[in-house]
């Protein structure tokens, strides 16, 4: 199914550009004058006590970990059969299906996320090892264990909110075919790994801080600029619709998906704090949460 778009003669490019430009230069202003304001992180709620405690989170970390890797590996870049994304062409306005194959299928968010989750996983997981083991821990590595956790969860929550709510009822309303919506690799991607790092965040001891607020905003970003590079020197076609910088209203949409990204962090930043001193409270949130933002069924079948 092929459908047209129309940019009713508009061209926001360059403005929409900029102010990408300049969300990503503050946020990493904000993040450089704040790192060192969250207050030193007790490693002992992070990663247990060396005993028992810090097994369990080792084994948790490092099989979520490994899931990541499996997914991104194996499901994804090294499987033969080509993954079908609906994308829009720069050039015709063209939205279609595409078979992405290889490397091509770590373009979108979703594959960001994943990695994100893998590499909070993984380096948390190791950390984990190192208490276990009684080896000393530099608190900059635990910071970064922390910062990368806090990121990954803004992105998966980010990832599962824009699927259910936006990527899906759009594809519904357009009649197209949502089958792939629904394989292994993208439960995943859009669902596993939120699910996931909220067991760590209400289970595991991880923690969300406000110094860390601007990381999603610099993925976000960052994203968004690979995107528009990618869309020029590379494949010719934007992965979602909605991140195309030309239509009359691309700017504010742009920034109102920054905005989105920095909600979907403040969600783990409020269950993070709540967790503090009503951690049946924090369970109960991030279950009503997860209720709101993942979909593991196609929603025309019954």
């Amino acid at each position: 199914m092929v459908r047209k778009v129309s940019l009713e003669g508009y061209d926001r490019s360059l403005i929409s550009r900029v102010l990408i430009v300049l969300v990503l230069i503050f946020s990493i202003l904000f993040y450089i004058l704040n790192y060192d304001k969250g207050g030193p992180l007790n490693i002992k709620n992070l990663h247990g006590t060396g005993s028992i405690d810090t097994w369990l989170r080792v084994v948790f970390r490092l099989s979520c970990a490994y899931l990541a890797i499996h997914t991104a590996l194996f499901w994804m870049v090294l499987n033969p059969v080509p993954g079908i994304m609906v994308v829009l062409f720069r050039e015709s306005l063209e939205v279609r299906e595409y078979p992405s194959e290889g490397f091509e299928k770590l373009g979108t968010f979703s594959s960001w996320t994943l990695i994100l989750f893998g590499a909070s996983m993984l380096l948390n997981g190791l950390i984990s090892i190192g208490v276990g083991v009684g080896a000393e821990i530099p608190s900059w590595l635990v910071v970064s264990g922390v910062s990368i956790f806090a990121t990954g969860f803004g992105s998966a929550a980010l990832t599962a909110l824009v699927v259910r709510h936006v990527i899906i009822p759009s594809m519904v309303e357009n009649g197209e075919n949502l089958d792939h919506m629904f394989k292994p690799h993208e439960h995943v991607m859009h669902n596993l790994a939120l699910i996931l790092l909220s067991i760590d965040l209400v289970l595991g001891g991880m923690v969300v801080l406000w110094t860390m607020m601007s990381l999603s905003l610099i993925v976000g970003a960052l994203y968004l600029i690979f995107a528009e590079f990618w869309v020029i020197r590379g494949g010719g076609y934007y992965v979602y619709e909605f991140i195309d910088p030309r239509p009359r209203f691309a700017p504010l949409f742009l920034i109102g998906l920054m905005g989105v990204c920095l909600i979907s962090f403040c969600i783990g930043l409020a269950i993070s704090e709540i967790k503090e001193d009503y951690p049946l409270l924090a369970t109960f949130a991030i279950v009503l949460f997860l209720s709101l933002s993942v979909r593991f069924r196609d929603p025309s079948t019954r």
